[in-house]
C-alpha cells in the first residue's frame, strides 16, 4: 500500500467520547506507509521527543529514517547537557519508547538537530510533521500541537493534513518540505541549526541498555493509553489538597532543607501524635530546638491542624527566627515592626525596607481583629504565621495584641522561645499565660528549664495543662522533695522491721526527720505523694504497661497491698466514693513504697511533658552510625592584652563610667535608678569591647544630653532587668531612638546629668585622638599564626556594630578577602574601589563556605543565623558578661559536621580588667568552654549579674576575696545545687547506656504517651511511613509549569536555562524557572536584593522560583514554589477547579461524635476533612500528571480512609 491507499481525513482532532486517540486514527496509519519521517519538534527534552515520535516502532520493521529539528537551548547545547528531564521520573512507556529511539539512532536510522533563532531570545517551536512513501508520496500535518505533557495526553488538539497528490494541497506540501529541507541544510534566514551534542547523542544511545528485550519495549510503547494520566484540572484539585491526603504530612518533610537527627524526629514525631497537648523543647544548646518546632509546626500545616501559628522570641532573634522558618521548612513568617510612622508587618523576602505591609489596626483598639497584628491576621484567607518579640508584647498595653483576652483561640500554635525568661513576678510571666489561653497548642523552648530551684521548673511546665493536682507551685515542689526524702528514708530503714504497720511507722519517723517536720506532718506529705501519682498515671493514657509491669515486679506481702498499689498506679479501677489515693497509698506497706518512689522516676510532668536531650545522644548516634558527621571537640585559650599607650584613656573613661553609675544609684530611684545604671553598664561592656566603641558611643552622647528627647525610662528600666541583652535587642526595645539619648528627667537627675557632662567634658577632646586599640593588634598576630597551622577561615565575633567597623577597617590593608554578617546585612571588601558593597546575607555565608572570603566578622544579633561547619577558628573579641552568649556563639562552629575534629576558639580581654579575671578564672578552674555541655550549662545566664556586680562594685557584701574569686566559687556552688536539682526532678542523670537506635529514640521521647502514632508514621523516631505521599514534587512543577488556567491568566514560567544571564547560574539553570505575573503587583516582591539569583534574574514582574528544595538551600533568594509559599497558594487557587470530573474526594472526618465518611467532587468540601483520599471514576484514568504515583479506585480509597481514622489518636 501506499499513502495514496488510506483515506485521511483533512482535519483531525482529539475525540474524547470513544476510546480512540491521535495515535490510532492517524499515526500510527501514516507511520506505517512512510519510509522517511521529517519531524520539527519543540524543547529538546526526553519527554517531548519522546512524543514527537511517537508511533516511530512503526519503522523498526522498514528500511525508513526518521529526520528531526528540535529547539534547545544554546547554552546547553555546548556543554552537553541536551535534556534538562534526564533526572526526572518518567513514565514505563516513555522510558521505552527512548529504547526505541536509542536503537533507531545507533544504527543510522534516526538523525537529530538543534534550532535555535537567530535573534537569540525567542525558541524554536515549531509544529510539523512529513512522511513520504516509496512512491514518492507526501504527507504533511501541522495546527496546535505542543510540544508538553498535557498536550498529547489529554489536551484538546486539532491540526490540519496536506497531500501531495491532491491538486489543492499540493503547494503547501511543497512549501513544507522546502522550509524542512532548509532548515535542514542549514539555509533558513532565521534559524542556525546545529549537529545534536555528541554527549546528548551518546546519552541518548545509553538508553538500549534499559531492561528488556527490544520487542517487549515495543509492545509496551504499543499498548500504552496516553488517556492514564488524570487530567490536569483534576490534578491540580488534587495538588490543592496534597497535605491532606493520608501521606501528606510527609511533604512538610519533601520540602524541608532538614535531614532530622533521630532525637528530633522523635521529638517532632511525638508532638504531632499528641497534638494539641502543650510541651516544653528542652534540648541543651546545639541540638535543634529550632528544627524540633520549626518541623512539627511545618507538618501541622500541611495536614492543616495549623492555619494561625504565633512565635515569641526574644528581640534579637526575630530576624533569625524569620530566616530559619524560611530557609528550612519554606514557611514565610511575618514580624511586626513598630515605627514612629505607624505600624507594619514584614514579610521574609529581602530586606525589612522591602516587604512592609502597613497594618490597618490601631495600637489602642478593643477589638482584637482591630489590632495591628490581629487585623493582620484577620484579613488574610491563607495560613499566617506571625513572630513578635516578646520584648515588645510584655509591655502594658501590648499584651492584648498578641494573647486576647476573649473566648475563642486566635492561635492554632504558639512557640515560645528562651522561655526561662519567664519567671514569677515578670511581665513575660503574665503575657504567657495569657499566650497559653489564647492558643489551641503551646510549645516553650528553653535550654535551662531550670537553675538553681524546682518552683522555676514549675513556672514553665503550669503553660502544660497539668493535671489539677499539679497545678499548685507549692504542692509541686513538695512533691519533688518529699520523693527524695521518702527514698532516703526507704534506703535507711531497709527491711529491719516486724510487720507492714512497724516499717511505716519507722519509714514515717525516719522521713520527718529528713525533712524536718513535726510529728504530725510527715503522713499528709506522704498521702499528697501518693495522690499525684495516681493523677498523673491515671490522667495519662500510655503508663498501662510500666504499670503492669511495675506490679508484677513488686514483691507485695498481700493481696490488700496489691491491690492499693494497683488502684495508685491505675491498673485497677478505682471506686469514687471508697478509693482515696491519699488513704490507699497507707494501706501499703515500704514495699510498694518502694515502688511507688520508682514509678515517680517516670510517671511525673517532667517525663510527659518536657523532651531533654543531651549532647551524649548525639555521641551515641555517631557510635551506632546513625550519624557520620565529625562530632568537634574544642581547644579554648583567653588572652589577656596590654593596653599599653590607651591605658590613660582606658583609665578615664572607666573613672567617668564608675563615677555616674554610683551617682545615679545614690540619688536616683525606681526605673530612673535602673535605666540610667543599665545605660552605664552597657558603657562599661562597650569599653571591654574595644576603645573605638566606647569612643563612639561617648561622643554621642556628649551631643545627646543637650538635646530634649522622649522618655524611655519604662523601656530602658525593663531591659536592665533581662539576660543576655544583646544590641539588637536594645535597638528593637527602644525603637528609633538611642540609648546614648537616655536622660533621666525627675527631681534631682538634673544634678546626675550636669555631673556626667562635666566629667565627659574633661577627656573629650581626647576622645577624637587616633588610639590603636592593642586588640587588633593581637588579632592580626593570631590571623597570622592561625594560618601558619592551616587555619585558614576564621570566624570574629563581637557584640557591637562599633567595634565590628573598626576591625574591618583595620584589617582590610592586609587582608582583602573580609566580609562581615550583621543584623544589616552581608557586607564585602572589594579591593578595587576600597569600598564595602552590600551583597546580602546569602552571598556572604556562600562565599565564605566556598572560600572566597575567609575572615568573617559577625555581631552576636547574627550569631543564630549561622551555621558554619568550614570554620577553622573562632576568635572572640569581646566577652558578653553572659557566658551563655559566648557558648551560643560558638556553637555556630562546634557542629555536627564540623570538618575539624578540634575546632580553635580564642577569646580576648584587656589585663587587669575584672571582666577578663573572671573569664579567665571560670575557664581555667571550672573549664567554662571546654565542653558544650557540664554542669556550668543551668547557672550560665545567671553568672551574668554576678559579673555585673563585681565590675560596677555594686555587690553589698563584705566578702574580703577577690571578685573574680567570689563569681567563680558562687558559680560552682550553684552549678552543684544545680545539678542537685536536675537529678532530684528527673531533668538530669548519668547517660544511659545505649546499643540501639530504638533505644535512642525511646530515651528522646516522652513517657506515658505509648499508644498515640500519627497513621502516617509507621512508628515514632523510625522515619518509615505507613502512608507515602499521593503528590510528588515532581507532580506539583508539572501540573504548575504546564497549566493551561495559568497561562490563561497570564501567568507563565520560562526555563531558567532559556534566559540570557543562564550562565552566570550554570548550577541551577536546569532547576529553576521565572514566572512571568499578570500584574506588577500580583504578590508581594522585594525590590533590592543585591547580588543574587533573585536580583539578577527577576526584573520587572519576574520572580525566579524553583521546585527543588536543595537549590532554595543554596540561593535562598530563589522563591521555593511549593506549599508554605503564600505564591504557591495563590497559583493553585488560580489553576484548581472549584469541582473535578474524573476524580472523586473520599473524605474522613473525625469529630465529637466519631468519625465519617463522605464523597464530594468539590475541592472546598474537601479542604474541610481531616484525612482525603482521591479516587478515580474511570479505570482508564489512575496516573497524576508528571509523577508516578497511581490514584486509587472508590473502593481502595474507602478503605484507606477508613484505616486512617481508625489509627489516628483521640488528644483533646
Amino acid at each position: 500500500m501506499s499513502l495514496q491507499d488510506v483515506s485521511w481525513e483533512p482535519v483531525y482532532e482529539s475525540e474524547f467520547r470513544t476510546n480512540r486517540t491521535l495515535m490510532e486514527t492517524f499515526y500510527r496509519p501514516f507511520l506505517n506507509e512512510v519510509i522517511r519521517y521529517d519531524r520539527l519538534a519543540g524543547y529538546l527534552s526526553l519527554r517531548s521527543l519522546a512524543h514527537a515520535l511517537e508511533g516511530v516502532d512503526s519503522l523498526l520493521e522498514t528500511d525508513g529514517t526518521v529526520r528531526v529539528i528540535a529547539g534547545a537551548d544554546l547554552q546547553k547545547r555546548e556543554k552537553g547537557a541536551m535534556f534538562p528531564d534526564a533526572d526526572e521520573p518518567l513514565e514505563p512507556w516513555v522510558e521505552s519508547q527512548l529504547t526505541i529511539i536509542a536503537t533507531l539512532l545507533d544504527r543510522g536510522d534516526l538523525q537529530i538537530k538543534v534550532g535555535d533563532p537567530k535573534g537569540g531570545d525567542g525558541l524554536f517551536h515549531p509544529k510539523l510533521g512529513i512522511g513520504v512513501d516509496r512512491e514518492g508520496n507526501k504527507i504533511s500535518f501541522e495546527g496546535s500541537i505542543n510540544e508538553t505533557l498535557s498536550a498529547w495526553q489529554y489536551n484538546y488538539e486539532r491540526f490540519k493534513v496536506h497531500r501531495s497528490w491532491s491538486r489543492g494541497e499540493a503547494k503547501y506540501v511543497e512549501e513544507d518540505v522546502s522550509t524542512f529541507n532548509a532548515l535542514w541544510n542549514g539555509f533558513h534566514p532565521s534559524v542556525d541549526v546545529f549537529e545534536l551534542d555528541e554527549a546528548a547523542r551518546q546519552d541518548l544511545i545509553d538508553w538500549k541498555d534499559t531492561d528488556g528485550t527490544l520487542e517487549e519495549h515495543v509492545e509496551r510503547v504499543q499498548n500504552h493509553d496516553p488517556q492514564t494520566t488524570v487530567p490536569e484540572d483534576d490534578t491540580a484539585g488534587v495538588v490543592s489538597i496534597a497535605g491532606r491526603t493520608p501521606g501528606g504530612i510527609h511533604l512538610a518533610e519533601e520540602i524541608s532543607t532538614v535531614t532530622p537527627w533521630p532525637h528530633q524526629r522523635t521529638i517532632s514525631d511525638t508532638a504531632v501524635s499528641i497534638y494539641p497537648n502543650n510541651l516544653l523543647f528542652c534540648d541543651e544548646v546545639g541540638l535543634g530546638k529550632t528544627i524540633e518546632a520549626g518541623l512539627t509546626l511545618s507538618r501541622l500545616m500541611q495536614v492543616g491542624e495549623a492555619d494561625q501559628a504565633l512565635f515569641l522570641v526574644p528581640a534579637g532573634l526575630v530576624q533569625q527566627w524569620q530566616n530559619e522558618l524560611l530557609d528550612r521548612f519554606n514557611i514565610h513568617a511575618y514580624y511586626h515592626e513598630r515605627s514612629y510612622d505607624g505600624d507594619y508587618i514584614i514579610g521574609p523576602l529581602g530586606d525589612a525596607e522591602d516587604h512592609r505591609i502597613p497594618t490597618s489596626g490601631a495600637v489602642d483598639a478593643d477589638a482584637w481583629e482591630n489590632t495591628p497584628i490581629g487585623s493582620f491576621v484577620t484579613e488574610r484567607d491563607e495560613p499566617t504565621v506571625v513572630i513578635e518579640s516578646w520584648h515588645t508584647a510584655r509591655r502594658e498595653g501590648n499584651q492584648e495584641h498578641v494573647a486576647p483576652r476573649i473566648d475563642e483561640n486566635v492561635w492554632d500554635l504558639t512557640v515560645v522561645d528562651e522561655a526561662h525568661s519567664a519567671r514569677e513576678e515578670t511581665k513575660l510571666y503574665d503575657l504567657l499565660g495569657q499566650a497559653e489561653e489564647a492558643s489551641r497548642c503551646l510549645y516553650a523552648l528553653t535550654a535551662t528549664p531550670m537553675q538553681l530551684n524546682v518552683g522555676e521548673l514549675y513556672d514553665l511546665l503550669r503553660l502544660c495543662d497539668l493535671p489539677e493536682g499539679w497545678d499548685d507551685k507549692d504542692r509541686f515542689v513538695e512533691f519533688f522533695e518529699t520523693r527524695q526524702a521518702l527514698e532516703d528514708s526507704l534506703g535507711t530503714v531497709g527491711s529491719r522491721y516486724q510487720n507492714v504497720a512497724d516499717g511505716q511507722q519507722q519509714v514515717l519517723q525516719q522521713f520527718q526527720k529528713e525533712l524536718d517536720l513535726e510529728e504530725d506532718e510527715g503522713r499528709p506529705r506522704i498521702e499528697r505523694f501518693g495522690k499525684l501519682i495516681h493523677e498523673h498515671l491515671t490522667s495519662n493514657p500510655g503508663y498501662d504497661e510500666q504499670a503492669k509491669a511495675l506490679v508484677e515486679a513488686t514483691d507485695t506481702e498481700s493481696i490488700q497491698q496489691r491491690k492499693a498499689l494497683e488502684k495508685l498506679v491505675g491498673v485497677r479501677e478505682t471506686s469514687p466514693r471508697f478509693d482515696d489515693p491519699r488513704s490507699l497509698i497507707f494501706d501499703c506497706g515500704p514495699t510498694e513504697w518502694s515502688a511507688l518512689v520508682e514509678a515517680s522516676q517516670w510517671a511525673t510532668p517532667v517525663q510527659s511533658r518536657i523532651f531533654r536531650n543531651t549532647r551524649a545522644v548525639l555521641e551515641q548516634c555517631q557510635d551506632l552510625g546513625l550519624l557520620d558527621d565529625t562530632v568537634p571537640t574544642r581547644d579554648v585559650e583567653t588572652k589577656r592584652i596590654e593596653l599599653g599607650d590607651a591605658a590613660p584613656l582606658y583609665d578615664q573613661v572607666e573613672q567617668y563610667i564608675d563615677e555616674t553609675y554610683k551617682q545615679s544609684q545614690k540619688v536616683l530611684t525606681g526605673k530612673e535608678k535602673l535605666a540610667l545604671g543599665f545605660v552605664m553598664t552597657t558603657y562599661r561592656q562597650r569599653l571591654t569591647s574595644s576603645l573605638h566603641a566606647i569612643k563612639q558611643s561617648l561622643q554621642r552622647r556628649m551631643e545627646k544630653l543637650d538635646e530634649k528627647v522622649e522618655d524611655m525610662t519604662e523601656e530602658v528600666s525593663e531591659l536592665s532587668r533581662d539576660a543576655g541583652v544583646t544590641e539588637a535587642t536594645i535597638d528593637e526595645a527602644i525603637g528609633q531612638a538611642s540609648l546614648d539619648a537616655y536622660q533621666p528627667s525627675s527631681r534631682g537627675a538634673a544634678d546626675v546629668i550636669q555631673a556626667e557632662r562635666t566629667a565627659l567634658q574633661e577627656f573629650v577632646d581626647d576622645l577624637k585622638q587616633a588610639h590603636t586599640d592593642p586588640k587588633v593588634a593581637q588579632l592580626r598576630r593570631d590571623i597570622r599564626s592561625l594560618r601558619q597551622s592551616a587555619r585558614d577561615n576564621i570566624i570574629i565575633f563581637t557584640q557591637y556594630h562599633d567595634t565590628l567597623e573598626h576591625i574591618r577597617e583595620t584589617l582590610t590593608d592586609t587582608h582583602p578577602n573580609v566580609g562581615t554578617y550583621s543584623g544589616g546585612g552581608g557586607m564585602q571588601y572589594d579591593e578595587t574601589t576600597g569600598e564595602w558593597v552590600n551583597v546580602g546575607k546569602e552571598a556572604i555565608k556562600r562565599d565564605f563556605t566556598d572560600g572566597d572570603t575567609n575572615i568573617l566578622i559577625c555581631t552576636d544579633s547574627a550569631s543564630e543565623g549561622l551555621n558554619l561547619q568550614t570554620a577553622d577558628a573562632l576568635i572572640n573579641f569581646d566577652l558578653p558578661w553572659n557566658p551563655m552568649r559566648v557558648e551560643q556563639r560558638i556553637g555556630r562552629i562546634d557542629r555536627i559536621g564540623q570538618k575539624n575534629e578540634v575546632v580553635k576558639i580564642i577569646n580576648y580581654a584587656y589585663k587587669d580588667s575584672i571582666d577578663g579575671d573572671i573569664y579567665e578564672e571560670l575557664e581555667g578552674r571550672l573549664q567554662l568552654f571546654e565542653n558544650v555541655v557540664g554542669p556550668m550549662r543551668p547557672v550560665l545566664n545567671s553568672i551574668e549579674q554576678d559579673i555585673k556586680d563585681a565590675v560596677m562594685g555594686s555587690s553589698e557584701s563584705d566578702d574580703t576575696r577577690e571578685p573574680s574569686e567570689q563569681v567563680v566559687e558562687e558559680a560552682d556552688s550553684r552549678a552543684k545545687r544545680a545539678q542537685e536539682k536536675a537529678e532530684e526532678t528527673g531533668l538530669a542523670g548519668e547517660p544511659e547506656e545505649v546499643t540501639t537506635k530504638e533505644a535512642i529514640i525511646e530515651s528522646s521521647g516522652l513517657d506515658g504517651w505509648e499508644p498515640y502514632c500519627y497513621p502516617a508514621f509507621d512508628e515514632i523516631g523510625t522515619g518509615d511511613r505507613s502512608y507515602e505521599p499521593l503528590v510528588s514534587l515532581e507532580t506539583i512543577e508539572t501540573q504548575l509549569t504546564q497549566s493551561d488556567r495559568l497561562e490563561e491568566t497570564e501567568w507563565s514560567f520560562t526555563a531558567l536555562r532559556n534566559h540570557n544571564r543562564a550562565d552566570d547560574f550554570e548550577d541551577i539553570v536546569d532547576d529553576a524557572y521565572v514566572l512571568e505575573l499578570p500584574e506588577e503587583d500580583a504578590v508581594a516582591m522585594p525590590e533590592s536584593l543585591g547580588e543574587t539569583a533573585q536580583a539578577e534574574l527577576g526584573g520587572g514582574s519576574g520572580v525566579v522560583v524553583t521546585f527543588n528544595p536543595e537549590i532554595a538551600e543554596q540561593f535562598p533568594s530563589i522563591r521555593l514554589l511549593l506549599p508554605g509559599d503564600p505564591l504557591f497558594e495563590a497559583l493553585v487557587r488560580e489553576a484548581a477547579p472549584a469541582e473535578v470530573d474524573n476524580v472523586e474526594f473520599v473524605c474522613g472526618q473525625r469529630g465529637d461524635s466519631g468519625s465519617s465518611v463522605t464523597r464530594s467532587s468539590q475541592v472546598a468540601e474537601a479542604k474541610q476533612a481531616t484525612v482525603v483520599e482521591p479516587a478515580v471514576t474511570s479505570e482508564s484514568v489512575k496516573n497524576l500528571l508528571g509523577g508516578t504515583n497511581s490514584v486509587s479506585d472508590i473502593d481502595d480509597a474507602e478503605q484507606t480512609v477508613l484505616d486512617w481514622l481508625s489509627q489516628l489518636p483521640a488528644t483533646e
